[in-house]
């Protein structure tokens, strides 16, 4: 689209692309020899309508004129509008690039807040944050993109590489920040890589969303460019104006070699983009969470009640949770729910109580010099995991006895003791080598290809033991975890599965509990669904976390940051996730799991 103007001797050149009053206009430079200004342009048709001059002051009132500027960009914040661009100017005799923010309130004179010397990179643009007592966010860059955060625009606190080249992606070679953009799901930012080829050069963007709330963490980013086009030697360059996002779809402007707009309108269909409405909250908490806390009365759960697993029989929700007394001993407590989200019973002596040693099995006298402590007790049994299997009710816990690492031990029950409560359970074994730290394995609740199946690792791949027998005399699996390497998802730190798998229609549906290395020192819950008949093959694994400790209960307790899931149920339609808060008292979540797995499904991050 060729600018058409009635100024002489005149060029227009299109900077930026913003909306305003609800029009979408230009930014553009008009220049001769001699001079540059600044005007605000409406498209009509393939003609141009002058809307404004601007005018561009100094600090101290001076009129500044445009000599020597480039990459514009324009934000508004609270009604206000900013500018930002770079301007060359000769330091002790070197010509050097300093970037430029300058405010207005009408779109006509903007007043210089701030200049910065060697601050930023030239590819800048400024998003609202209103977070972390932080007004501003700056997102910059050229190779790498990084951020920055102001109170005021004019002290900068820059972080580390947020966004680096990725090898094996489209974007493995150095990447090109063009924009940030504020959105209903996060802080949306575009980049492009390019490429050479004898066919011409291929430009190719990307897309990255960060938390609103922590915008130096990323929830998403494009495994494939979101837009990509193959330019000719003569088409060259293809600058880039701004974006827009309109009814859901992303508008993004170039400007060619022959100063001609370009636009092309964007509908993605993956997450972090999408329809770019507020993403999918997935899990709903329960309003009168936490549904379980310790009970001073008894001491064996006077300091901390967490980490419950469940079982749906009989149209009731039984819950097997972990309870910590004043001794520092670990035990396992029994509630349950008529709905799932009302507790409506609860013993007043622990269910599950037996110590697991690996000298003599007769020795039951506590420890008085512990080597080892595990989820804030010293000796006990920890996060239990409850899987029905015919007429039987197994249980895996992380068994520990204060001198040897943590190791998971396996028990039964029958379905009419645990149901009468008559806790006779089988006499619990290690089923981990001993001397190795093992935690979260659990029972497929099925056999898979007629054999019993031992979720026992996620990370760096989906491991699962199938054996014949689970009273096999000497039973031990042997589990190879390592540490996850996928460091642009945003569970780089895979900690392991979560509650026992549930068979859907779709395949099996694993919860499971990862950490970012952006964002550490929080537990966080992921989901996966992997095939039915070889669950080492995952097939869909969400993109984002599906449950986060942003509560109150879920930050203040024995372990900040916490949310840590041991027991998922399905009741009509109606998925119940139960978790540890803080490692200090049982909480609850809920969704439509027809609903839950479409968005698992749509948001996917597939084969990985």
């Amino acid at each position: 689209m060729k600018k058409e103007t009635t100024k002489k001797q005149k060029i227009i050149h299109p900077l930026a692309v913003t909306e305003f009053q609800g029009k979408v206009v230009f930014f553009c430079v008009e220049h001769d020899r001699e001079s540059a200004e600044l005007f605000l342009y409406e498209n009509i048709g393939e003609k141009f309508k002058e809307i404004n001059s601007l005018q561009i002051f100094s600090e101290k009132g001076k009129k500044k004129h445009l000599t020597n500027c480039r990459n514009f960009h324009f934000f508004q914040c609270d009604n206000i509008w900013y500018l930002t661009y770079s301007q060359e100017h000769t330091k002790l005799f070197k010509k050097k690039m300093r970037t430029v923010i300058a405010k207005s309130v009408d779109l006509e004179r903007f007043d210089i807040e701030d200049e910065l010397d060697g601050e930023f990179p030239e590819a800048f643009s400024v998003v609202s944050s209103h977070l972390h007592r932080k007004n501003f966010l700056a997102y910059f860059g050229k190779r790498s993109i990084y951020a920055a955060a102001s109170k005021n625009l004019e002290d900068w606190h820059v972080s580390g590489e947020i966004l680096a080249p990725r090898k094996g992606f489209f974007d493995d070679e150095r990447l090109y920040f063009l924009d940030a953009i504020k959105t209903d799901r996060g802080i949306l930012v575009i980049y492009e890589s390019k490429k050479n080829s004898k066919r011409g050069q291929q430009i190719m963007i990307g897309a990255a969303l960060f938390a609103l709330d922590q915008p130096y963490k990323i929830l998403w980013r494009s495994n494939e460019p979101i837009w990509i086009k193959t330019l000719q030697e003569k088409e060259y360059p293809l600058r880039y104006l701004g974006l827009i996002i309109t009814n859901g779809i992303l508008h993004i402007y170039w400007v060619t070699n022959k100063n001609e707009i370009s636009s092309e309108a964007i509908k993605p269909a993956i997450v972090g983009i999408g329809s770019l409405q507020k993403r999918p909250s997935h899990l709903s908490r329960h309003h009168s969470n936490p549904i379980l806390e310790p009970n001073q009365k008894n001491i064996w759960e006077y300091d901390a009640t967490f980490n419950p697993a469940a079982l749906h029989l009989e149209n009731k929700i039984h819950l097997i949770y972990r309870a910590i007394g004043e001794s520092g001993v670990s035990v396992f407590g029994y509630a349950s729910s008529q709905d799932g989200l009302k507790i409506d019973e609860r013993l007043e002596s622990p269910a599950f109580a037996a110590m697991l040693f690996h000298g003599d099995p007769k020795k039951t006298e506590l420890l008085l010099s512990p080597q080892y402590v595990s989820g804030g007790s010293w000796v006990g049994c920890e996060d239990p995991r409850l899987t029905q299997i015919g007429d039987r009710i197994y249980m895996t816990y992380v068994a520990f006895d204060g001198c040897n690492p943590p190791g998971v031990a396996l028990t039964s029950i029958s379905v009419h003791d645990f149901l009468h409560k008559n806790w006779k359970w089988k006499k619990p074994v290690l089923i981990s080598k001993a001397g190795e730290i093992q935690k979260n394995w659990m029972l497929f609740p099925e056999k898979i290809n007629g054999k019993y199946a031992i979720l026992h690792s996620i990370t760096p791949h989906i491991a699962v033991a199938y054996v014949d027998d689970l009273n096999e005399e000497g039973l031990v699996i042997h589990s190879g975890k390592k540490p996850g390497e996928d460091n642009h998802r945003w569970d780089n730190i895979v900690r392991g599965a979560g509650a026992p798998p549930i068979k859907t229609d779709y395949g099996w549906l694993v919860l499971y509990h990862a950490m970012d290395k952006k964002d550490p020192d929080k537990y966080k819950v992921g989901a996966m669904i992997l095939d039915r008949s070889d669950p080492t093959k995952i097939l869909y694994r969400a993109s984002h976390p599906i449950l986060e400790p942003s509560e109150t209960y879920e930050n203040n307790g024995a372990k900040s940051g916490v949310v840590y899931v041991c027991g998922a149920v399905i009741k009509e339609d109606i998925l119940f996730v139960y978790y540890g808060g803080a490692d200090s008292v049982v909480c609850v979540a809920t969704a439509n799991i027809h609903e839950f797995l479409r968005d698992i499904m749509r948001e996917a991050i597939t084969g990985m």
